[in-house]
């Protein structure tokens, strides 16, 4: 029976230099009769599955999303009643089809990495065998991305590798794992040894090595969360570290010489002009943007300047939901910060804890503070909008860092906003705009922030690489190396030092919640206590100080298993094949903020 493989224009969109792989024309009624025939068939066919990594909404459709304010570096932020606040807390809004957009979004990539999977032999003829294993070891890549994160949010969820579309029920988690681990295992094999430079076709494609530590991460998180001792497809511990070994040691990926280059605050577009706008704290540290796909990255979404309101995810949306909200978004008190949705505004617990860890620790080269606590926050002096001058709220850590006026109408506030992923603006002949209008002048007539940011969205870096080393291999050479970087003094392997050191490193980048989780496991009593420390400090409320509520985060987190809603659509058109996860009966509702 021929199938018909609906196939949409690729919108993996990356920046200038890379053409090749963004664009590709629209391809409609192909079927597995005539579809793919030539190798530039089937480079399509992968190009299109790239596409779905990117998302919309991040908000309903990014398991980074919601592993951002799930855990304990963030709040929810934004409206009272918003979404955020209800992720924060463990609970959901309106319905229980938030995360349907994750859903929708992960088995479409599957279906389309499935299509290239099993289709992909009726091409008549290859470059070259290494081609052939290229775009096959890339489709199994992305398929165990999708269904990996399908598994960290949803659990157990319907597994399908061929082109039948029937109504599948919910294969358990060990079923999913195996087939997660077994797609890896393939793209290690079949993927080039070799990583792409910056400026090549082939930036932001998958390669061997980011395949390797996947497979790291993934072992991690399965063997944690379920108290197991190797991948339920039989890999091993040993293999594992094997393939990490590889990676650090014949990849060519290196750490950046300094955490805070990675991120686009530091980029020479917001600080050379002559009109005065500065942002003094790049000035006053000698930091210098390493711009996107640097030595460091093994994996990531890619953006550039091509998004409009139809294709709002050419842009890394999740940049204008983690900026912080303001009623004039005028952007000049918060420059090169700028504003947005104001999601996400980092708990004051967790920069008390970094704070008091940072001042334990024994450091080199002259450092007296960890450079990554004010490379990675934005503290601010919170001003009443209505009293001019009143300030609500004075966090600031560092000198240089602007004032900002607190919208009236925004929820949990802290004085504290995340600077890796978060708006960053430029001033150019008179006028405030996204630094990459500046970087790559002509490209775009769009003028929304919301539109026009290009910092690439890590999935893997190679400090995390080798923080994963050291743990699976009990050994304190890789978090060494990471601590190194940031002028601190070695220390002894510990688990302990993992942990601590996994936090601080890997802030903001949507790793913390799955880490909690992991050493937790199935009891998950740890991570309910980390969580319930989200207390015991003020924060702004519609430009009103109050204190943060006590919400009993252990007891929900332990009644849904960690475990998100499935959508409730789906559900019912599976009639009744799909089973809802525990906890998510009406006791979860949220409707306001207010109310907890």
């Amino acid at each position: 029976m021929k199938k018909i493989l609906f196939i949409a224009s690729a919108i993996l969109i990356l920046l200038s230099g890379c053409e090749n792989f963004l664009d590709s024309e629209l391809l409609t009624e192909k079927t597995t009769a005539n579809f793919p025939e030539t190798e530039k068939d089937a480079q399509e066919m992968v190009t299109a599955i790239y596409a779905h990594l990117l998302f919309e909404s991040p908000e309903t459709s990014s398991q980074y999303y919601i592993a951002q304010l799930a855990g304990d570096d963030c709040l929810g932020g934004n409206l009272s009643y918003s979404n955020n606040c209800a992720t924060n807390f463990l609970m959901y809004s309106g319905n229980l089809n938030t995360f349907a957009g994750i859903w929708d979004r992960c088995y479409t990539l599957i279906n389309r990495a499935n299509n290239a999977i099993n289709t992909m032999e009726n091409v008549k003829s290859w470059s070259s065998e290494s081609e052939r294993n290229r775009l096959f070891g890339e489709s199994y890549f992305l398929r165990a991305m999708a269904y990996y994160e399908l598994a960290q949010v949803f659990g157990g969820v319907p597994l399908r590798t061929t082109l039948e579309s029937t109504n599948l029920p919910r294969a358990s988690v060990d079923e999913i794992y195996a087939q997660i681990a077994a797609d890896l295992k393939n793209a290690i094999e079949m993927m080039p040894a070799k990583i792409y430079p910056k400026g090549s076709d082939m930036t932001g494609h998958a390669t061997k090595y980011a395949a390797e530590a996947m497979m790291a991460r993934v072992f991690l998180f399965y063997t944690g969360r379920y108290e197991k001792n190797e991948l339920p497809n039989g890999t091993t511990k040993e293999e594992v570290i094997s393939w990490i070994d590889d990676c650090v040691n014949n990849s060519g990926h290196k750490l950046v010489s300094d955490q805070r280059n990675i991120w686009a605050y530091t980029n020479d577009a917001t600080e050379d002009n002559t009109e005065g706008f500065r942002y003094q704290y790049v000035i006053n540290h000698n930091l210098k943007w390493e711009g996107n796909s640097s030595d460091e990255t093994l994996f990531a979404n890619k953006h550039n300047l091509k998004s409009d309101w139809t294709y709002t995810w050419f842009s890394n949306t999740c940049a204008q939901f983690y900026s912080p909200s303001a009623d004039n978004y005028s952007n000049k008190d918060s420059y090169p910060f700028g504003t947005g949705w104001g999601a996400g505004p980092v708990s004051p617990a967790m920069v008390n804890e970094w704070k008091d860890w940072a001042a334990k620790q024994t450091y080199t080269d002259g450092y007296k503070e960890d450079p990554r606590l004010t490379g990675s926050i934005w503290s601010y002096k919170a001003l009443d909008p209505n009293v001019a001058g009143n300030v609500l709220m004075d966090c600031t850590m560092d000198e240089g860092e602007p004032e900002y006026t607190v919208s009236y109408r925004y929820y949990e506030q802290t004085g504290y906003f995340q600077k890796k992923y978060i708006n960053i603006n430029s001033y150019n002949e008179g006028k405030i705009e996204p630094f990459g209008k500046q970087m790559f002048p002509g490209i775009s007539s769009q003028t929304s922030q919301q539109l026009l940011q290009i910092a690439d969205l890590i999935h893997i870096r190679f400090a995390d690489v080798l923080l994963m080393q050291s743990e699976l291999k009990q050994d304190a050479t890789g978090l060494n190396k990471v601590r190194a970087r940031s002028h601190l003094a070695p220390v002894a392997y510990s688990l302990e030092a993992i942990k601590q050191e996994r936090r601080w490193e890997l802030a903001f980048e949507s790793i913390r919640w799955w880490d909690i989780l992991r050493w937790s496991g199935p009891s998950l009593e740890e991570a309910g206590d980390i969580l319930n420390k989200q207390t015991g400090f003020n924060i702004i409320n519609a430009a009103t100080v109050v204190p943060m509520v006590k919400f009993d985060y252990k007891k929900r987190l332990q009644a849904t298993q960690g475990y998100w809603p499935i959508p409730q659509d789906e559900i019912d058109i599976s009639n009744g094949v799909l089973e809802q996860n525990p906890g998510w009966d009406a006791s979860a509702q949220f409707s306001d903020w207010n109310n907890m």
